[in-house]
């Protein structure tokens, strides 16, 4: 009941307060530091203020060339002054007139004051926008001894936060009179950070052989890890390439163009060549010393959790076919075939085939997988490659087919090379004509 009585004495304190404003006048004038979309008032505008409400955190103005009062937040209004400081203000502030920004990177801080070793006051989120007020004098931050380009910009945020942002990754815009803007089409050119290389520092990029196989259908996991590819740390000046075949990590100086698209990393053998937004070509020296590339894809186009996670899935749902199939399967002539539930498999009775098609002494269990993938000759005749490893090592590559009675099987021969231009081992599967087929009821 107290806290009632003194929210209902502050509402009448505020009408007594606006009531003898609105007869004695106004308390002061404000500068509009960020457009009243709704009122079309835009920023620049020196208004009369009425009445500042520290409950309702609003001032009250009227526009110009008008009687109709409206509350405005207090973060969009400069302290009310006299007239005269206000014009002051308002043409201190000129030179970035109707200016807004959009922040270009996450993380982007505001500071207390224009140098790069100021107090942090605030970190803006990529997309961002704020409110340019004017240009100020400070130390430019540097890329190793090369300072950035770009100025230091007094700012506002939507929020009510004050500061200097280094312009470098701001993208500068006009916003129209009724509020509303469109970064980009309208960009001023303060920032002259190249876009393109902008982008490749903020991304993750990941092998084109990635796409080449979720195209193909033949995700190979030895080759595909979430951490494969290339990325800059901007902030320690980092750069980081893991390849199947090489992993390396080197700090960098500074990151110089050497031609249309082109930019090396100063003190390291990588340079890179950007090809469009979401392709570039890292050019790297190998664990032996050769000087190789790499052609990468953003995120944007890529994701090798999903591709991951597909490729499981299909080994997943192969397995699940044998088990609900069966998941006991058995022959006459070539014994008995069973498969449990953890991807594990017994089979006895196999005499016949060994050595021809089990090595002698494999043992009779072992695990389950299907690393390989069938040919497009044998897509119509067979379901897929079913890998058996048996517990003593030997690995069995049969040729499977589930139909209405039972489980056909054939070996299958792998042939693993490896690919001269990455170093990959490649497999290949075929089927010897007139070989052994098998068939096992369930």
């Amino acid at each position: 009941m107290k806290n009632i009585i003194l929210k209902v004495a502050a509402v009448f304190a505020a009408l007594f307060i606006f009531a003898l404003t609105s007869c004695s006048g106004i308390i002061g004038y404000s500068v509009v530091l960020w457009n009243i979309g709704d009122q079309k008032i835009t920023d620049g505008t020196v208004v009369p203020v009425y009445l500042k409400s520290n409950i309702s955190h609003v001032y009250v103005i009227s526009a110009p060339d008008s009687e109709e009062k409206i509350e405005v937040p207090l973060w969009k209004l400069s302290e009310p002054k006299s007239k005269g400081k206000a014009k002051k203000l308002a043409k201190q502030y000129r030179d970035y007139e109707h200016q807004y920004a959009r922040c270009k990177l996450d993380g982007l801080p505001i500071r207390a004051e224009p140098n790069n070793v100021a107090r942090q006051i605030y970190r803006l989120r990529k997309g961002e926008v704020i409110r340019a007020l004017e240009k100020g004098e400070g130390s430019a931050p540097t890329n190793g001894a090369t300072k950035l380009e770009g100025d230091w910009l007094h700012v506002l945020t939507s929020n009510g936060v004050w500061g200097w942002c280094f312009s470098l990754n701001l993208e500068l815009f006009a916003m129209k009179d009724d509020g509303s803007f469109n970064a980009g089409n309208e960009a001023s050119a303060v920032s002259k950070l190249d876009d393109l290389l902008s982008g490749v520092l903020e991304e993750k990029w990941y092998p084109e052989y990635y796409e080449s196989m979720h195209k193909k259908g033949r995700v190979d996991l030895n080759y595909v890890k979430p951490s494969y590819g290339f990325e800059v740390n901007t902030e320690n000046k980092s750069v980081r390439l893991d390849l199947p075949n090489t992993s390396v990590s080197y700090k960098y100086s500074d990151v110089k163009r050497a031609g249309n698209g082109i930019y090396d990393f100063k003190d390291t053998p990588i340079h890179i060549s950007i090809k469009d937004a979401n392709t570039i070509n890292v050019r790297y020296s190998d664990d032996s010393g050769i000087t190789k590339s790499q052609n990468m894809l953003s995120s944007q186009v890529i994701d090798p959790a999903s591709l991951i996670a597909g490729e499981k899935s299909r080994r997943a749902g192969a397995y699940s076919s044998l088990r609900s199939s069966g998941p006991d399967y058995s022959s006459s002539n070539y014994g008995m075939i069973a498969f449990s539930a953890d991807n594990r498999f017994t089979w006895s009775g196999y005499s016949i085939l060994v050595p021809s098609v089990i090595p002698e002494d494999a043992g009779n269990s072992g695990s389950v997988s299907f690393p390989y993938f069938l040919p497009s000759n044998l897509k119509g005749e067979w379901s897929g490659v079913l890998t058996l490893t048996f517990a003593k090592g030997a690995e069995v590559n049969l040729l499977y087919k589930l139909d209405g009675t039972g489980l056909r099987l054939s070996p299958a021969r792998v042939v693993t090379v490896e690919n001269p231009s990455n170093g990959f081992k490649e497999s290949s599967v075929s089927k010897s004509s007139g070989s052994l087929e098998m068939f096992f009821h369930k």
